[in-house]
C-alpha cells in the first residue's frame, strides 16, 4: 500500500488497526465510534489476500495462491453489505492535494461507481504548527484513538484548531470482484502468469480518495488545494 504524505513524530499511531478492532466490536460498538469508522476490515483483508495470492504465485505455490483467491471473494462478499461502500464517478474521486490519481495515466469514468475503502489515513493541514497546545491536542487524540473512540479524537483536533481529513485508498466492488474471480479460474487453469496479471489489474484499480474528517466522501478535487503536512498512514 501507498503511505500518503509526510511522517513526523508528532502523530505515530495506524489508523486502520484501530479501526477494525472498533469493527470486531461489534455488539459494544457506540455510535458515535461508527460514524467515524469508514474503513471496511473486510475490504481490507480482500486486498491484502490479493498481495498474497501475488506473491504466493511469484514463489510457485498455485494452491496457496488459489486459497487466497478465495478468501479474498469470501471477503469481498461479506464486505458488499457493510456500511462503508458508497458510490461516486471515478472522475470525483479526489487525490491527495499534490499527488497524482492512482491509475493517472488511465481515463478516468465518468460513470456512478461503488467503491470500498479498504485502507485510509489521517491527514494534518499544511498550515499545522507544532505549539504546545497543539502537540497535547495530538497527543490526547492518540490516546482517544487507542481506545477506539474515533469521533472523540475529531473533536479534540477540532478543538485544539488542527485540521483533519482522511485520505482513503478505495477500490471499484465490481471490477475488483471480477478480477478476482477471474485470477482463481486461471489459477484453476494452471496459467498463473495469467492469474498473477489478472491480479495486477485488481491492483491497479485502486484509487485514492480524500474525505472530511467527518468521514463523508468529498465531491471533487480542488484545483487550487495544497500539500498537506502531515499524516498518519494506515499501516507502518
Amino acid at each position: 500500500m501507498n503511505k500518503v504524505g509526510i511522517f513526523t513524530a508528532a502523530l505515530t499511531l495506524t489508523f486502520f488497526g484501530l479501526t477494525a478492532c472498533a469493527q470486531d466490536k461489534t455488539s459494544a460498538q457506540t455510535a458515535e465510534d461508527k460514524d467515524a469508522a469508514k474503513l471496511s476490515k473486510d475490504g481490507y483483508a480482500a486486498i491484502r489476500d490479493v498481495s498474497l495470492a501475488r506473491l504466493a504465485i511469484f514463489n510457485g505455490q498455485p494452491v496457496e495462491a488459489k486459497k487466497y483467491t478465495n478468501e479474498a471473494q469470501m471477503a469481498l462478499e461479506r464486505a458488499k453489505s457493510d456500511n462503508t461502500v458508497y458510490t461516486k464517478a471515478e472522475s470525483d474521486l479526489k487525490a491527495p492535494s499534490g499527488m497524482p490519481q492512482r491509475g493517472s495515466g488511465a481515463t478516468a469514468s465518468t460513470t456512478p461507481t461503488a467503491w470500498i475503502p479498504v485502507d485510509g489515513s489521517l491527514t494534518l493541514g499544511e498550515d499545522y504548527v507544532a505549539s504546545p497546545e497543539k502537540s497535547a491536542g495530538v497527543a490526547k487524540a492518540n490516546e482517544e484513538l487507542k481506545k477506539g473512540s474515533h469521533k472523540q479524537a475529531m473533536e479534540t483536533l477540532k478543538l485544539a484548531n488542527i485540521d483533519v481529513s482522511f485520505v482513503m485508498e478505495v477500490a471499484p466492488l465490481e471490477k475488483t470482484t471480477a478480477g478476482i474471480r477471474k485470477a482463481t479460474e486461471l489459477i484453476d487453469a494452471g496459467k498463473y502468469y495469467e492469474a498473477n496479471q489478472a491480479l495486477k489489474g485488481v491492483e491497479d484499480g485502486y484509487r485514492f480518495d480524500v474525505t472530511d474528517a467527518e468521514g463523508a466522501p468529498t465531491k471533487a478535487a480542488s484545483k487550487t488545494s495544497k500539500p498537506a503536512a502531515t499524516s498518519v498512514s494506515a499501516k507502518n
